[in-house]
């Protein structure tokens, strides 16, 4: 793993510790813009409707739930606008690709549409950084905090680790757009590779 990675430690939220501080700094007049390092290819959402009905394997509706989000979406890559900043996204991807990723990028490409800067990269490019293990779940808020967000076995959110300094932030910023640089734009990948996939068994 990465000896920059390796150096994020700090304090232990739990999840509802983690949801109230990461909102609070999210849209507080110093936040600068997020990035988002995603490498895990298997989640579990039970707070979403969409997945529930792709976890049921009722893929129509999945999808209609994604889309009838669209003015909530645009009410919120609005607010971010006038906020002044911008949210950066790395999806990793390993090929073929697991039936959740194939739910979450539809997702994701609705976030694009609105405003979410997004990129994907093979997880076959990080194979260097990950010889001790994958990368972390993480996410830079503004000029000073980095949470690596934590999971259980099952892929559900637990809470996550929340360092603050302007030189880890400034660290963990260089890493992820070092591999977001090397990305392809999510819209060009979803056409070419996503578009009408079915994950198996869904109706």
């Amino acid at each position: 793993m990465s000896e920059m990675i390796a150096e994020i430690s700090g304090e232990r939220l739990t999840l509802d510790e983690y949801v109230r501080d990461f909102n609070e700094r999210f849209w507080s007049p110093g936040n600068t813009g997020g990035w988002k390092l995603e490498r895990r290819q298997t989640f579990r959402q039970p707070e979403s409707a969409s997945w529930s009905a792709f976890a049921e394997g009722d893929w129509e509706r999945a999808l209609q739930l994604i889309e009838d989000r669209r003015p909530e979406m645009r009410d919120y890559y609005r607010k971010i606008a006038e906020h002044g900043f911008e949210v950066h996204r790395l999806r990793v991807i390993e090929e073929p690709l697991s039936p959740y990723l194939i739910w979450e990028l539809n997702s994701l490409r609705l976030r694009a549409e609105f405003g979410d800067w997004i990129r994907v990269l093979d997880a076959d490019r990080l194979a260097a950084l990950e010889e001790g293990g994958p990368l972390p779940e993480l996410f830079v808020i503004g000029p000073d905090t980095v949470y690596e967000v934590l999971y259980d076995e099952d892929g559900i959110a637990v809470g996550a680790t929340r360092s603050v300094g302007r030189s880890q932030a400034k660290k963990a910023i260089r890493f992820i757009r070092s591999m977001y640089e090397q990305g392809e734009r999510l819209a060009d990948f979803y056409d070419r590779e996503v578009a009408g996939l079915r994950p198996p068994g869904a109706m």
